[in-house]
């Protein structure tokens, strides 16, 4: 199928894929009315399914009706009413109207067949990619996860990252798009290109007001984002944190074993235009970490959100004992919401 459609126009394939299912359709037609015991009724359940996946919704409608016809006239031929004729036109019907609301769903982005399906698979593997930690130098390691609500393919939490190789400076970009599901994944392939380019084209002091424009420029009807963002010095240690209606990030200091929460306040992004967002300077002292994490990793129902982050310290105090590998994933799955909210988690150490 992908070989026919590289060899013609869209157009052309289409109508070559209606013809084909037309062909189908003659084919069944002959085959319940003249070896009708050799030719089940449902046969034509497949014509509709095929139908459904290679055709646009008008080329949908002149083979649903061309089918549709096919199976009533076959019928009309036979003098009996048979159970398996109503149970096949039940289901057929039923078939039929799911395969054209697809159809319309990916005419709507403007696709068709299964490469609409190709896409979605395409756009979530570069969202996940994007979210991939740059190789540290030797003596830092960083480790990030993101889960989705339900298990769903796209999620409404997104990483971005970037270090200059000269500068041995990393940025980290943690952030919770409103929403979740699908929706909120779109909105995060969006943003996570735009905040992904920022990262490299503004200074990090500037880096959440740039992003609150560039969320603000799209006009998203209650379309909000909160944000954590963190710049370190891989040579010195020296980090700043920026936040944006976001959870304080968590800072391990390991001269007195105790966490400590980093926050700068300010509202989400999106919702108060050219707003100065404020940054904290800290250190990150050899056995130090750096914690980042959205709100479905410590909210939930009937609970405060301080309990949430002092049940979150507990988890990352083991970390502190048996080492921060798997604490970013493990946060992500222990968390208080469950699987009904985004989550995701960004661990930054020094050995």
């Amino acid at each position: 199928m992908h070989s026919l459609r590289r060899a013609v126009s869209p157009v052309g394939a289409q109508w070559m894929v209606l013809g084909v299912t037309l062909l189908w359709t003659s084919i069944t037609f002959y085959g319940l009315v003249r070896h009708e015991p050799l030719t089940p009724w449902a046969s034509v359940i497949g014509i509709a399914v095929f139908a459904g996946l290679f055709l646009a919704p008008r080329h949908l409608l002149i083979a649903d009706a061309a089918l549709l016809a096919s199976l009533l006239a076959a019928r009309f031929l036979f003098e009996n009413t048979k159970p398996a004729f109503t149970g096949a036109l039940v289901v057929l019907i039923a078939v039929m109207s799911l395969m054209f609301w697809v159809a319309r769903s990916r005419a709507r982005i403007g696709t068709q067949g299964i490469g609409g399906d190709t896409i979605l698979v395409d756009l979530r593997d570069r969202l996940a990619r994007m979210g991939e930690l740059p190789a540290l130098p030797a003596g830092w390691k960083a480790e990030s996860a993101v889960a989705s609500a339900y298990g769903d393919s796209f999620s409404g939490d997104f990483v971005v990252a970037s270090m200059d190789p000269q500068s041995e400076k990393l940025e980290v970009a943690l952030v919770d798009v409103s929403g979740k599901g699908t929706r909120a994944g779109t909105r995060s392939l969006l943003l996570s290109g735009g905040f992904g380019g920022l990262l490299s084209a503004v200074p990090a002091e500037e880096f959440l007001t740039a992003a609150n424009s560039f969320l603000t420029r799209q006009g998203w009807h209650e379309g909000f984002a909160t944000a954590v963002h963190v710049a370190v010095d891989l040579r010195t240690g020296e980090y700043s944190v920026g936040s944006a209606g976001h959870p304080p990030a968590l800072h391990l200091r390991n001269c007195n074993g105790g966490w400590e929460t980093v926050s700068t306040g300010g509202p989400p992004l999106g919702i108060v235009a050219d707003f100065p967002y404020r940054r904290v300077s800290g250190v990150l002292d050899r056995g130090d970490a750096l914690m980042l994490y959205t709100d479905g990793v410590i909210e939930a129902k009937e609970t405060d959100l301080d309990d949430g982050i002092d049940r979150l310290l507990g988890e990352a105090e083991r970390g502190r004992t048996c080492g921060f590998e798997g604490l970013a994933k493990n946060a992500c799955a222990t968390a208080r919401a469950g699987m009904s909210d985004d989550r995701a988690a960004v661990v930054i150490w020094r050995e």
